[in-house]
């Protein structure tokens, strides 16, 4: 038995194994003291990027099979043979939009959903970056890069033209650092 807080976990079952997550459904005794199931996904934990180019982020339009065309900042999964987030950080961007090097800084990390998964996305800045030729993954090819104003990103973060949560919220912080 494990202890979660006011939680204790019974059991643990696998429910459905892919390439990109595993389902669990756990067999729980919740706060109340009642018996209960707690169903939950691991997937790999994210990067997202806020780039600064010439007073411009670097924002991505991509269609996403689930959610269709949105404007986020550059990222995805941290894989094992990165390390840690810093490396996924700087792939992710160098694969997305070319840029490379520069000066980079650790935002945080956020828990996106977290009665579904304990997966975070791990925040990060920078600068001073040079230009490259991207290397989009085969469902990265209609990838848009766009330079948007740093304000105009703050309007896209406020209004849902930003629709990737964790992307509105790293946008907001590199804003706020930025005006103190």
């Amino acid at each position: 038995m494990e202890t979660r807080g006011p939680w204790r976990r019974h059991h643990r079952q696998p429910l459905c194994t892919t390439a990109r997550l595993v389902a669990y459904q756990d067999q729980v005794t919740q706060p109340d003291g009642r018996a209960g199931r707690y169903d939950w996904v691991r997937v790999p934990d994210q990067v997202r990027v806020a780039a600064l180019v010439e007073g411009c982020l670097l924002i991505v339009e991509q269609h996403h099979y689930l959610t269709g065309t949105m404007w986020q900042l550059p990222g995805g999964d941290v894989d094992p043979k990165d390390g840690d987030s810093h490396a996924a950080a700087r792939r992710e961007l160098a694969e997305e939009t070319g840029y490379r090097d520069g000066r980079w800084t650790p935002r945080g990390a956020l828990h996106p959903l977290p009665g579904l998964t304990p997966a975070r996305v791990h925040l990060w800045s920078a600068d001073g970056l040079a230009p490259g030729e991207p290397a989009p993954e085969p469902g990265e090819t209609d990838l848009a890069v766009r330079h948007v104003p740093l304000a105009e990103a703050v309007r896209a973060a406020s209004d849902g033209r930003i629709g990737c949560a964790s992307s509105a919220a790293l946008v907001l912080a590199v804003a706020t650092a930025h005006a103190g």
